[in-house]
């Protein structure tokens, strides 16, 4: 991708403002990408707004101007949109909040590490090999010898140390070791990245995982499934965010093939699948309208979730 790389750098080199978007409900790699690009285009002495329709999470609190993120912009105040994490429309809320952001003439520069089947952007840097979109937007300041300081490291560090579940997940590699390692040498805060995503679970959301778990169920594929209704969330004052990691947990079943979490948002039924086995749940996800990686993907349907209890006599 060298050509659309150097494509990107001259975008930033003759363009002065930038807002920089990452998806609904953000996590730690779009947050991370976000935050770092933001930094580093900030010390080139450029204007730019960092924006997500959900604002951040608590435990985002310790990256470097996490709290200057808007849930709103006004797009005639900047020349370029970069949209970080993300190969679909559909996951930022802003192109339905601002309709000129599907007729503007602006460049629209998408960085991301999902495989797209219809990228949007008017310039796509996306390697779905990637482990992470900061990985990617690592090789992106090496290439193009950006500086990256203590507050870039650790953002970054923060995108691949949770998209890789610290190192356990099926898309962790060998390169991946040797990244943090670079980003450790140039001040990345790991305790705190540890601390914040892995450390800091509050008791209700402890809960709600209990509860989730007593409804896991293996059928006869041997899926491993949980349904999580909306009043199951309510119950526990939790969102649907508080549950991050399950489906990678019950992945990790011995006798399980794949995971599928679903859950309830919005009258739409949104399943997370994820897998430690050969098998593409990529595949799976897009039969019904979704996709994503390999070994971890996720679709939406229309519906609601009821539980249904069989019982036979042997």
């Amino acid at each position: 991708m060298e050509k659309e790389i150097l494509h990107f750098a001259n975008i930033v080199t003759n363009l002065q403002s930038f807002v920089i978007i990452s998806h609904n409900k953000p996590d730690g790699d779009t947050l991370g990408a976000n935050l770092a690009l933001s930094k580093a285009l900030i010390k080139m002495g450029k204007t730019v707004c960092s924006a997500c329709a959900d604002l951040p999470p608590k435990s985002a609190k310790f990256l470097y101007n996490s709290q200057e993120i808007k849930s709103e912009f006004l797009l005639e105040d900047y020349d370029c949109v970069i949209v970080v994490d993300t190969g679909a429309k559909h996951l930022v809320r802003f192109f339905e909040m601002y309709p000129e952001l599907n007729r503007t003439r602006k460049p629209i520069i998408c960085i991301d590490h999902h495989f797209s089947s219809s990228p949007f952007g008017t310039l796509n840097i996306i390697d779905p090999d990637e482990t992470s979109t900061t990985t990617l937007l690592y090789k992106i300041f090496t290439m193009l010898n950006w500086n990256i300081d203590k507050d870039i490291a650790t953002a970054l560090l923060n995108g691949l140390y949770t998209d890789t579940g610290s190192f356990k997940h099926a898309n962790t590699k060998r390169e991946n070791f040797q990244i943090a390692k670079n980003l450790l040498k140039k001040g990345a805060n790991l305790k705190a990245i540890i601390k914040n995503n892995f450390q800091s679970q509050p008791s209700n959301k402890l809960k709600l995982l209990g509860e989730a778990l007593n409804n896991l169920s293996i059928n006869d594929e041997n899926v491993a499934t949980i349904g999580v209704p909306k009043s199951l969330l309510e119950k526990f004052n939790a969102e649907i965010d508080d549950l991050s990691g399950l489906s990678d947990l019950i992945a990790g079943i011995k006798e399980a093939n794949y995971s599928c979490l679903l859950t309830e948002d919005n009258g739409k039924i949104k399943a997370s699948l994820r897998t430690n086995k050969n098998i593409n749940v990529a595949e799976i996800a897009e039969k019904h309208g979704g996709g994503g990686h390999i070994k971890a993907a996720g679709y939406k349907i229309p519906g609601k979730l009821q539980k249904n209890i069989t019982w036979q006599v042997i």
